[in-house]
């Protein structure tokens, strides 16, 4: 089968501006993170022109900016001015705001996120690994099974809204409860749940615990952010994690995204959707334009 050449949806990327005003975690002093025990490389502005300059040579679009950690005390001021960016430039096309499902007020947040045109659902990172503090967002593995984070979903779902759930393999059994309690809510796992290596006892586990989701008809993988653990372009780990996701669950319910510019710490933006698109290769034309662009073209209803 031929490479796929046809357009591109990113459903995963950030836009990182005035960063000492917006994002209070990049002036924090250097500490180990899931991306890397240094990422001073990522303490750099990008804006919705650089995001568009790596778009055009690749026929992106449309995009979908995911929350990148704003000064979360005012979480409608990201969506604010991503909203700006788009009436101004066309993308992004679609935004996924933050918001804390467990905040009493979570009703009048998501009232503000959704004033925007652009919005189209909410991220709260939930990711909590059983072995390395560092790969822990929340405090306990079992945040999001409380009762006020599971009336949030149900918030959500009256709202219209999607969620993007980042969590990893040994979390997907509570995502399953909670997709099966809101079956009305469409739910993405980003960063295909986050493979962290190749070896594999590692894939048997995130393999096994992906089958668990695979009933839940509302839950769908964005296959992302793929070399987040390795660092650098690793060919063989997107190949596991697309191809893995693909048979288990489809192109009607896979999509890709980028996580640029995270990924920009160790690759291109072209190289990211050349690899991607090598390890797909063989599969049909259909499914590739579905992977790379319808899919999330309905996810999002962009």
């Amino acid at each position: 089968m031929p490479r796929y050449d046809g357009p591109i949806i990113d459903s995963h990327h950030h836009i990182f501006w005035d960063l000492e005003a917006n994002y209070p975690w990049m002036s924090q002093p250097m500490r180990p993170m899931i991306f890397g025990d240094d990422w001073s490389a990522l303490k750099q502005a990008y804006s919705v022109g650089d995001l568009m300059a790596d778009f055009e040579p690749h026929n992106v679009v449309k995009s979908v900016h995911v929350q990148a950690n704003f000064d979360i005390t005012r979480p409608v001021d990201e969506t604010s001015g991503l909203q700006a960016m788009a009436d101004e430039t066309g993308f992004p096309t679609g935004i996924v705001g933050y918001a804390d499902l467990t905040d009493p007020n979570l009703e009048s947040v998501l009232d503000g996120h959704l004033a925007h045109a652009n919005t189209r659902g909410i991220r709260q990172q939930v990711y909590w690994h059983p072995q390395n503090e560092y790969w822990r967002y929340v405090d306990r593995a079992d945040f999001c099974l409380s009762t006020s984070f599971r009336r949030g979903l149900s918030i959500l779902s009256d709202k219209g809204l999607t969620f993007d759930f980042q969590g990893f393999a040994s979390q997907f059994a509570d995502l399953a409860m909670l997709a099966r309690e809101c079956s009305n809510l469409n739910i993405c796992l980003v960063h295909a749940g986050m493979l962290t290596s190749t070896d594999s006892s590692t894939v048997a586990e995130w393999r096994e615990a992906l089958a668990v989701l695979k009933p839940c008809e509302n839950v769908f993988i964005k296959v992302s952010g793929l070399n987040t653990f390795t660092r650098v372009v690793d060919a063989d780990l997107m190949g596991v994690a697309a191809n893995t996701a693909l048979d288990m669950f489809g192109t009607d319910r896979c999509f890709f995204g980028s996580n640029y510019p995270v990924e920009r710490m160790w690759t291109s933006f072209g190289d990211y959707v050349s690899t991607q698109k090598n390890v797909l290769a063989e599969r049909s034309e259909a499914d590739q334009e579905k992977f790379f662009h319808d899919t999330a073209r309905e996810f999002y209803s962009l």
